[in-house]
């Protein structure tokens, strides 16, 4: 029976790694602390769905995979209630008002990146958190996989890192979501883009807006840009990167483009590259990116997984 619930949590694992992938653009993971996390958390789900609420008893023992220093699964129900939490503030609470220091509504944002979109059941959150025996905030990433127990309720299961280095896929299903909010609500997404409080905002992460004229409309953190037509513009390198932007997108529907760019709190140039894929709204196309800087986007204690 154990070698059968085994052979059972494994395969679903399999497949949910393959959905991943396809989800967020085929991009792989680059790092193996983000490996592991995507493995523990596809684990513990698939050992929910195997064993349903009898398997929180065994996701709650201390010192086991489950739970081990830094590292731990919660699980949380879709009214936002912590099932499973190794903190007694938040074990067996209901914390759908919990919010960051920014005001992002963190456990909202999880289970709307869940329950969103019918084919995305998993997904990536960031958010600001004091990790144990800190005192002040850091970034944290949290990956999240609704899963289905047998008693028929759904369970948002989820474990993070504080100080998680910068995935490629994070930037890609940043992208894709907005470009699913812009198909839903229009140019009247912009609103939500711009808010810092929303999940297009981590780190120094932000959604930007081209037409494909080349007239930047979006770009919250240097706001005095926007309105002006960026088509001629090059970096420091000498590159024309919204012209590239404009070509990968109108070419390719999406893709990656590389250039120098300030980051938000400071005006020297860095390396940044930015995913940027092409929507139609009405008669207008926009071609909306998020970047990832190269250099520099450690800012806090990694809490490696063993």
């Amino acid at each position: 029976m154990k070698r059968n619930l085994s052979l059972v949590i494994s395969l679903l694992v399999c497949l949910h790694l393959l959905l991943f992938a396809e989800v967020c653009g085929a991009e792989e993971l680059q790092y193996e602390e983000s490996k592991q996390l995507v493995s523990l958390v596809d684990e513990a789900a698939a050992l929910i769905t195997g064993k349903g609420e009898e398997a929180f008893k065994e996701l709650s023992v201390e010192g086991s995979k489950w739970r081990h220093g830094d590292t731990y699964v919660f699980v949380i129900a879709l009214d936002g209630t912590c099932v499973v939490h190794p903190d007694a503030e938040f074990a067996g609470k209901n914390q759908i008002n919990l919010t960051d220091m920014n005001g992002k509504p963190i456990v909202k944002e999880f289970i709307s990146k869940v329950k969103g979109n019918p084919q995305k059941r998993s997904g990536w959150s960031h958010y600001l958190w004091v990790s144990p025996g800190e005192i002040t905030p850091c970034w944290k990433t949290t990956y999240l996989n609704l899963v289905n127990a047998p008693s028929g309720k759904e369970y948002v299961v989820a474990s993070g890192l504080s100080g998680m280095r910068m995935e490629k896929a994070f930037v890609v299903e940043g992208v894709n979501n907005a470009v699913e909010l812009i198909k839903k609500e229009g140019k009247a997404a912009f609103n939500t883009l711009r808010d810092k409080k929303s999940e297009y905002h981590y780190k120094d992460t932000y959604v930007f807006i081209i037409d494909d004229k080349g007239t930047l409309l979006l770009d919250p953190p240097f706001p005095a840009l926007e309105g002006r037509n960026v088509y001629n513009y090059k970096d420091p390198a000498g590159k024309y990167l919204f012209r590239e932007m404009i070509d990968t997108a109108n070419k390719n529907g999406s893709g990656w483009v590389e250039y120098m760019w300030p980051k938000p709190d400071n005006p020297e140039y860095e390396k940044k590259s930015s995913f940027v894929k092409k929507v139609k709204v009405g008669n207008d196309v926009l071609i909306v990116g998020t970047g990832m800087y190269l250099e520099g986007y450690r800012s806090c204690t990694i809490y490696s997984l063993p």
